[in-house]
């Protein structure tokens, strides 16, 4: 299962729609010890947990900063498209369904329970698939 390094520090925009990284963390991809890794440096920026505007009515039951671990993980995966390998500081390209799929592993390892790690799964495959079109 993955692992956190430590806590993140952010701080939230006024408006409550954006924050910034002010400490980073490491985040070991997949299985204990996969030589695999992302980090989330300072001054990283997020919108938290994104919801189209069609079901925007389900925000009270996916708060937009619940497991932002596992939201930056995501989000910083998204964007780099790729990961780092520890032993050689190569990085090692990864696709969405995989990105996706280490979110799902993110989520259960800080502890969130299994039915609802695979509702935020489901969620972010169909969101990445049809809406933005990354399969």
């Amino acid at each position: 299962m993955g692992r956190f390094t430590n806590k993140p520090s952010l701080t939230i925009s006024n408006d409550g729609r954006s924050a910034i990284v002010i400490q980073g963390f490491r985040y070991d991809l997949g299985r204990k010890n996969s030589g695999m890794v992302v980090y989330i440096e300072p001054g990283m920026k997020t919108d938290g947990l994104t919801l189209p505007n069609a079901i925007g009515f389900l925000r009270p039951l996916v708060p937009r900063w619940a497991h932002i671990k596992a939201i930056l993980v995501h989000d910083k995966l998204c964007y780099d498209r790729h990961c780092i390998e520890l032993a050689t500081k190569k990085r090692v390209p990864i696709n969405q369904k995989e990105i996706d799929l280490e979110f799902y592993i993110a989520l259960r390892a800080l502890g969130v329970v299994k039915w609802r790690a695979k509702f935020y799964y489901i969620g972010v495959r169909l969101y990445q698939t049809m809406i933005v079109g990354r399969k």
